[in-house]
């Protein structure tokens, strides 16, 4: 199983998310059920369900059932403030679009076929 990395990467990767930035900042106004927190963000119960679990996972918010429905809150209001002062999550967190992913692999797989060539003839100088 491969090393778990840092909180403060799984923190980022957790914000580079618009959904769950709006999440976190609907949460901030005090405690909701999914049902509220997808209409006030105007994503689908099921969208909002999926990142609520993450957001649980690592420990920014909680949930608590009251009078049959479960409420959602944060465990801290300090990530609201790192959103709301606008500090940038880094580039390495944020997904790529498709055309990036692409130029990447492009020039990954050039370079290995590079370094294959010179391997090459290397080996057919010594011949």
């Amino acid at each position: 199983m491969p090393p778990m990395p840092p909180f403060e990467d799984i923190v980022h990767k957790a914000l580079s998310s618009e959904v769950r930035r709006d999440i976190i900042l609907s949460l901030a106004d005090g405690d909701k059920y999914l049902t509220e927190i997808a209409n006030e963000i105007k994503k689908k119960p099921q969208t909002i369900d999926f990142h609520l679990t993450l957001l649980q996972e690592i420990g920014i918010v909680e949930s608590e059932w009251k009078q049959g429905k479960k409420y959602y809150k944060l465990m801290n209001k300090e990530i609201v403030n790192f959103l709301r002062n606008g500090k940038p999550v880094p580039t390495r967190f944020r997904p790529k679009p498709p055309h990036e992913i692409m130029i990447e692999a492009w020039d990954d797989m050039k370079e290995r076929m590079d370094r294959i060539e010179k391997k090459l003839d290397k080996l057919l100088a010594r011949k």
